[in-house]
């Protein structure tokens, strides 16, 4: 929809290789995401949820861990 660096949710959890259960409890825990307006949908930079990652202690080896 928007290119490789900014994804909706579904392909997200494709370019991660994570379940949308997964991204619920990551966006709980924190994870930046950015909306158009309050009640709009999520949208994600590729780059920035990777540095959060990695920052918040997850590591990928197959799908992404803590």
């Amino acid at each position: 929809m928007f290119g490789k660096d900014i994804l909706n949710g579904k392909q997200l959890c494709a370019a991660l290789g994570i379940s949308t259960t997964l991204l619920y409890r990551l966006i709980r825990s924190g994870m930046p995401y950015h909306q158009l307006s309050p009640g709009s949908r999520k949208y994600y930079n590729l780059e920035e949820i990777k540095h959060w990652l990695l920052n918040a202690g997850y590591q990928q080896k197959t799908v992404w861990a803590k």
